[in-house]
């Protein structure tokens, strides 16, 4: 079975003296329980794993129940160590709360029980981290699947992850589109509209967010202002719009891109251009099928594009960087800027000889001091597949 990276860095901060709760978390469908029992499997210490899908989120004593379990395995076996496993930890209500009484209470006593908690819900997650267990946890983030490991898992050739994105799940259904189509809705999209942001109390209309998610996907590497998202929806409120793209982009799903500008303020204020986190989001409500797409050169522009962008969006989260776009009122553009603390890398997206560059010269010209790497992607640029092979930090280091 493949295995991802983060096996190995679980291993070692595991291998570790007890120190930090270890907190996995992710979107759907990146691997996560996969990744977990790969590392249960490889270890020598005794551990338990329970799930709290399922679980009523007002049973306020599931969690010190499944704590106290391992606790009586430890003192039964005469265990020096164990490991205690939850998966989909956010979903029980005032679950930090719970586990800061627990964990406490082993490190008052010098209990050696380990803990390793599981969620797929970064806004619930993130919540809780922030309110009760400062100083007591330690995050490993698990993004989508990148090309490579898209490759060498499955074989996916540049075009495919380009037009599939990285859902292992679904990679041997690829060749039925329909079906592929069918399981993007039924096994990650819906769940994650019907049921992980459902549970974040701000959603007060789910018709309306879905119509949100499903424009900004169909629009991904496009502007897209709050005001016409509205004027084509005939719903809600523009705050409404602007609160529900906030909370995908939390859940990983779609980031409205901000335009850089050294003001704050004003990039704050800008008009978003739409930029999904995995190419299966867009071309689940896509028109074309991938033979359809590949051989439209405009349209598979596009995808290039947005696929590209899809990669920045996934590694900003996991990388730390900010993922934003630069226009000038002269509508000269650079695709993506990257920025982390004053620092900028600039990115154009180049599918063909005609693409114009313009505003890539024109943004790298006006902020050359700040500018820490820039690059063309693609035609007559850095191959896509060196390019989704890149280190993203190490462009951070020119400057």
């Amino acid at each position: 079975m493949f295995e991802r990276k983060h096996l190995g860095i679980l291993k070692s901060r595991m291998d570790e003296p007890r120190r930090r709760i270890q907190i996995v978390l992710g979107p759907r469908q990146v691997g996560k329980s996969t990744m977990v029992r790969q590392f249960s499997n490889h270890t020598n210490v005794p551990y338990d794993y329970f799930a709290a899908d399922g679980v009523s989120r007002f049973d306020n004593s599931w969690i010190a129940n499944r704590w106290q379990e391992s606790r009586l395995k430890m003192d039964l076996h005469s265990e020096k160590e164990r490991i205690l496993i939850v998966d989909e930890i956010q979903k029980i209500g005032n679950w930090s709360e719970q586990v800061k009484k627990e964990w406490d209470e082993d490190t008052l006593s010098g209990r050696n029980l380990k803990v390793i908690l599981l969620g797929s819900s970064r806004v619930l997650l993130q919540k809780g981290l922030e309110e009760s267990l400062h100083g007591r946890f330690e995050t490993l983030k698990m993004g989508y699947w990148d090309w490579l490991e898209m490759k060498d898992a499955f074989g996916f050739s540049i075009d495919q992850f380009i037009y599939f994105g990285g859902f292992p799940g679904l990679a041997p259904d690829i060749k039925d589109e329909d079906r592929w189509r069918g399981l993007m809705e039924d096994s990650i999209i819906s769940p994650i509209l019907a049921r992980d942001i459902l549970e974040i109390d701000e959603i007060r209309n789910p018709a309306l967010l879905r119509q949100v998610f499903e424009t900004a996907c169909i629009e991904s590497s496009r502007e897209l202002s709050m005001t016409k998202m509205q004027g084509t929806m005939n719903s809600g409120t523009v705050p409404t719009i602007k609160t529900y793209l906030d909370i995908l982009n939390k859940t990983m799903t779609v980031c409205p891109m901000q335009k850089y500008s050294p003001s704050e303020i004003k990039e704050k204020q800008s008009v978003p251009k739409m930029q999904v986190y995995n190419s299966g989001f867009r071309n689940r409500y896509g028109l074309l099928t991938f033979k359809e797409a590949r051989s439209n050169p405009m349209e598979w522009g596009r995808q290039v594009e947005s696929a590209v962008g899809a990669h920045l969006a996934n590694r900003s989260v996991l990388d730390n960087f900010e993922l934003l776009y630069w226009r000038n009122d002269k509508k000269q553009e650079c695709d993506y800027v990257l920025k982390k603390g004053q620092a900028l890398v600039a990115i154009e997206v180049k599918s063909s000889r005609a693409d114009n560059i313009s505003g890539f010269e024109k943004f790298k010209e006006l902020y050359s001091d700040r500018i820490s790497s820039s690059l063309i992607v693609g035609q007559e640029g850095l191959p896509l597949e060196d390019f989704f092979s890149l280190d993203l930090n190490a462009l951070f280091k020119g400057i």
